[in-house]
This record gives C-alpha cells, structure tokens and sequence, in this order.
C-alpha cells in the first residue's frame, strides 16, 4: 500500500525535473545563439541535471566558438561557474563528477588546475569525470596533468584515451623521447598510435629496436595503427624475437600495415609454438593478400 502510494509521488517529481530540465535547456541554447544573455534561475540548485545538459549543448562545438564563449559568461556572471568550481572539492561524488562534467564541456582552461586534483579520486565516476573534462579541455597544462597521473597509476585506457584527445601538437613525440618513469611511456606509446599521427614514428621505431618488452609490444601496434610503412622492417624484425606477445603484436602490426614484403616472414610463424601467435600470423597474411598488389607504370 505505502509502495503504491509512492508511485504517483515518484512520477510528479520526474515531470518537474523534466520541465526544469527542458526549461533549462531552451534558456541555454537561447544564450548560445546570442538569442540572450543570462541564466535566470538558480537550475544547478534544483535537482536538475545542468552538466548533462551543458554537455548536450556543448557537443560539436569548437573551443573558440562564439556560442561556447557565451555560455561560458553567462553562466560565470549568473555565479553558476563558481559553484561547479566548489563542488569540485565537496565531499559527495556526485557533485564532484558533476562539476568536472560540466567544466570540461564548457572547455574551461583556467579550471584545469582544479579539476587535476580529482584524477586520483578513489571514485571511479570521479576519476573518470575529471579524466574526460582535461581531454575535452586539451592544451598542455591538461596533458601534463594527464601524463602525472599515467606516471603514478600506469596505464589505464580512460586517461590514455583522454591524453590521445587532449594533447596539443608534438607533446606525446616529446614527452616519448624524454627519460619516463616505466609505466608511463608505454601509455604514451599507445596514446600515439591512437592519434594516428606520422609525427611519432621515429620514436616509436626507436621504442620497437630499443624498448623495454612492454613498449616494444604496444609500439609494434601504434605503428600499425598509424600506418607507417617505414616502419616494416623493424617490425618485421620483430617477427624472430623470443617473446611470444612481441612476435603477436608483430604480426598483427604488419597485416595492419599491409606488408606484402614480410609475407615470408609471417608465414614461418604459422608453425609457432604459440597458438595465439600462429592465429595473428594466419590473419594477418589474409589481411595482406586481400589488398591487391600496387601497379608500377
């Protein structure tokens, strides 16, 4: 009976939550088309979800964009700003991931030094939050936050996959050919070949002839990812090593790559000892052999 009674309650609060919440929604979009110029209401103070709703708006939107930037000074002139700021530090982490939500959408770089902090929460939720608002931020201040925590924690794919997104230009390539801790430049070995970017592919030869046996194993994949030719050889040299990942990786990273020079080499590891390399070497010669040769005029 109490039970019952209980559902008509449930339901009134969600229909307001959603008028407060679709209330909110236009308001801000009016702000982001220049259409006006402040929030009224106190909505982040009345149970409706304002970062998931920042975030929707938010989507697409460049960090130079006039609309963001509108957002942006309406909500810090409505005081909105400054209490996702404080929330950072509340000791519920709800209110913490919410505010690292609603800053990273709003691409708020002079928050980075707070948001930071939250990336050693043992909360995953807020962990993770603070994770993505840096990557969605970007700049150097944000990899290099990033990148402490990849020191401290090893890799993990959440701030990895955020410092691929986040990184401006050559800081991965610099930060690979500088003395690391030994968790960190494998992470940063992934991070590259998720980018797909040339730039990395000195430094990822490098890490695949010279590397630590986790590097030399990521590196052979970012590389393939990437789709650096000039990297088949050392690759392809890998193909002989003792380990039995790092002939995998090898394997999977010259199919990637399209390899038809390597082909002998791939097939000698059909009779591998390892299964799981046999089955890499196997798929990767049917990834080679169904790209048809080039035509040399």
């Amino acid at each position: 009976m109490i039970r019952a009674a209980l559902h008509p309650v449930a339901a009134i609060k969600r229909a307001r939550d959603g008028v407060r919440r679709g209330a909110l929604r236009r308001r801000l979009e009016s702000i982001a088309l220049g259409k006006a110029t402040s929030v009224s209401g106190p909505f982040d103070d009345l149970g409706v979800d304002m970062a998931g709703v920042i975030e929707e708006i938010t989507i697409g939107l460049q960090a130079d964009s006039l609309p963001l930037e509108r957002l942006v000074v309406a909500l810090t002139n409505s005081g909105a700003v400054d209490r996702m700021i404080d929330g950072l530090g509340a000791k519920g982490a709800q209110h913490r991931t919410a505010g690292a939500r609603a800053i990273g959408a709003l691409r708020m770089y002079e928050a980075v030094s707070s948001v930071a902090p939250l990336l050693a929460s043992k909360d995953r939720p807020v962990s993770d939050a603070a994770a993505r608002a840096l990557g969605r931020i970007g700049g150097v201040h944000s990899a290099s936050a990033l990148l402490f925590a990849l020191q401290r924690r090893g890799i993990s794919r959440r701030l990895v996959a955020e410092l691929a997104r986040g990184a401006p230009d050559q800081f991965i390539e610099v930060a690979l050919a500088q003395p690391q801790k030994p968790g960190a430049r494998p992470a940063l070995a992934l991070a590259a070949g998720l980018r797909r970017r040339h730039t990395a592919t000195t430094q990822l030869i490098a890490l695949v002839r010279r590397g630590s046996r986790r590097e030399r194993v990521i590196s052979c994949r970012a590389l393939g990812w990437i789709g650096a030719a000039t990297a088949i050889p050392a690759i392809t040299e890998a193909l002989n090593e003792r380990d039995w990942k790092l002939r995998m990786s090898a394997a999977k990273a010259l199919g990637a790559l399209r390899a038809r020079e390597s082909r002998h080499e791939i097939r000698y590891l059909f009779a591998d000892r390892n299964p799981r390399v046999r089955a890499a070497a196997k798929h990767a010669l049917r990834q080679i052999e169904a790209q048809p040769p080039e035509m040399h005029l």
